[in-house]
């Protein structure tokens, strides 16, 4: 089977199926009409230095986490991946050696370097298009300062889900949901797995104090 430019083909004809595009991974989803020939396992990526596999031999490992390229913070972290021969091609299932996917290939930087989306971006969408039938994102009206060494609110929109719960002007994320914040880059990352709807901690220093708040995204406009 082979997708290409939002289709799938099986030995030279098209299969019917739906197609759904996340704008911020570039990760396309197919849903197709019967059960699945085969269901991989999905876990998270381990530390630096896992190894990986991928294809039929190809094999590499996991050397670190990306926030930005070139001085631009992404709008969420890639995992950067070394293989030990030629990179896959995108879309590429990447795999532990226990054969639960923890990647997918997403661009090549180099013949044996590249980097992978990881499996909780996966995750993310394939739950949007299970559950809602399109993908979705969540805003909860907060500003924060990129130059800064930390995630500092700088602003709150007025009668956004930020104001509402709590969160004021001065405040230092430092998680949200499960995911520690250290900086801007892994607030926005962050940030990408909001999900309309669904409460999510959010825990701030506040001077000398630490406070669990609760917010509850909703759906940006426009979307």
């Amino acid at each position: 089977m082979e997708a290409g430019k939002g289709r799938l083909k099986l030995g030279g004809r098209d299969i019917p199926a739906e197609v759904f595009v996340d704008p911020v991974s570039r990760l396309v989803v197919f849903r197709m009409a019967g059960p699945p020939a085969k269901v991989l396992p999905l876990t998270a990526a381990s530390s630096a230095g896992a190894a990986i596999r991928f294809g039929g031999a190809g094999s590499g490992r996991m050397t670190g986490v990306v926030k930005q390229i070139d001085g631009k913070i992404l709008p969420l972290c890639l995992l950067k991946v070394s293989y030990e021969g030629q990179a896959p091609l995108p879309g590429t299932p990447l795999m532990n050696p226990a054969g639960a996917v923890v990647g997918v290939a997403h661009q090549t930087t180099g013949a044996k370097e590249g980097y992978a989306l990881p499996v909780e971006v996966v995750k993310r969408v394939v739950e949007d298009v299970q559950g809602g039938g399109r993908v979705s994102r969540g805003w909860i009206g907060l500003k924060l300062q990129p130059a800064a060494t930390s995630a500092q609110v700088t602003g709150i929109q007025a009668g956004s889900p930020s104001a509402q719960s709590g969160v004021r002007s001065g405040d230092i994320l430092m998680q949200v949901g499960t995911r520690r914040v250290e900086d801007y880059a892994d607030a926005v990352n962050a940030f990408y797995f909001l999900r309309p709807g669904a409460a999510t901690p959010l825990r701030v220093k506040r001077g000398n104090q630490e406070l669990t708040l609760s917010v509850t995204p909703v759906e940006r406009a426009g979307e």
